[in-house]
């Protein structure tokens, strides 16, 4: 198996501390969009690239100038259709070794081999970023123009994306609970929003079921859930016998985002598809509020919720 596992060498006249403090130095090869700490043993650290890649590494193996490892705790790669989760337990490995006034560094992504969804694509951003992105910052000591080109255009699609949010429904709270206990209550969904519940709604993949009353419902799935940061339900199916169309919230999502800070977890809730222009909205917008704001708010900062719609 280990010789199917992505490798990719690059060789370079610098001396192997230079390259080991180079690998190190995360947020000037790989990515900016860049959180924690990537030096000594036990350090962790988060990349994230909205909608796009989610991965948390923890660095399980240190020998100065010779070796690091990143352990993959937690990971989503979004474009995924089968396992969003591909890359969660593999390890990343940097081996440095001299070859005569070189140095070589060996990178193996130990558990990334070909039979993933993922390896493709995977493949491919690893030698760019690796031989490329990597090679340019050890040997010139600034970030290559390509990867500073790739930041610049995540973040304007995220500005575009963001403007385009601005139209679906959207809230924010902020509660004095961790954003990992506001997950896990907002999941109790019969605690704070009046409706009917079946089913699971914990995980990511879970399932579960929303009634309204008369012949309505709402099938939804844990599309995504990364701890501390975000959940979103997708709606897979609905029926509302009180608007002409009664599939008026199919394909929409449930988005709640979190940020926590010292101690106080700031929630923002989307229902991205839930615009000014579809017939629901004048209903939804004010049931949401209500949702959201007094209910939501209630149970997560005095565990009952606030069933009395104003």
């Amino acid at each position: 198996m280990e010789n199917k596992n992505f490798t990719a060498t690059i060789e370079v006249a610098k001396s192997p501390q230079h390259v080991f403090n180079c690998s190190t130095d995360v947020t000037n090869w790989w990515s900016k969009d860049f959180e924690g700490s990537s030096s000594k043993l036990n350090d962790e650290f988060i990349i994230h690239h909205p909608n796009q890649h989610y991965s948390k590494q923890k660095l399980i193996e240190v020998l100065p100038d010779k070796k690091i490892v990143w352990l993959v705790t937690d990971s989503t790669l979004y474009w995924l259709e089968k396992n969003k989760q591909e890359w969660t337990n593999t390890r990343m490995i940097f081996e440095i070794s001299n070859t005569g006034d070189k140095t070589v560094l060996r990178f193996t992504h130990e558990g990334l081999v070909p039979e993933m969804e993922c390896y493709a694509m995977c493949e491919k951003g690893w030698n760019m970023i690796i031989k490329d992105w990597l090679f340019h910052f050890v040997t010139v000591g600034t970030p290559s123009a390509e990867m500073t080109k790739a930041a610049e255009i995540r973040n304007q699609l995220l500005k575009e994306k963001n403007k385009m949010e601005n139209k679906n429904f959207n809230r924010s709270i902020s509660v004095n609970i961790s954003a990992n206990e506001a997950i896990k209550k907002i999941s109790k969904v019969q605690e704070w929003w009046g409706v009917t519940f079946s089913g699971s709604s914990e995980k990511q993949n879970d399932k579960f079921v929303i009634e309204m009353g008369g012949d309505s419902f709402f099938n939804m799935t844990v599309a995504e859930l990364i701890p501390n940061k975000k959940v979103v339900w997708l709606v897979t199916d609905c029926y509302m016998p009180w608007y002409s169309d009664k599939k008026e919230w199919l394909n929409t999502k449930m988005i709640f985002d979190f940020t926590e800070n010292n101690g106080t977890t700031s929630l923002t809730f989307t229902h991205e598809g839930l615009t000014p222009d579809i017939e629901c909205f004048k209903d939804c917008e004010p049931g949401w509020n209500h949702w959201i704001t007094r209910s939501l708010f209630s149970y997560l900062t005095t565990g009952t919720g606030d069933f009395k719609q104003r």
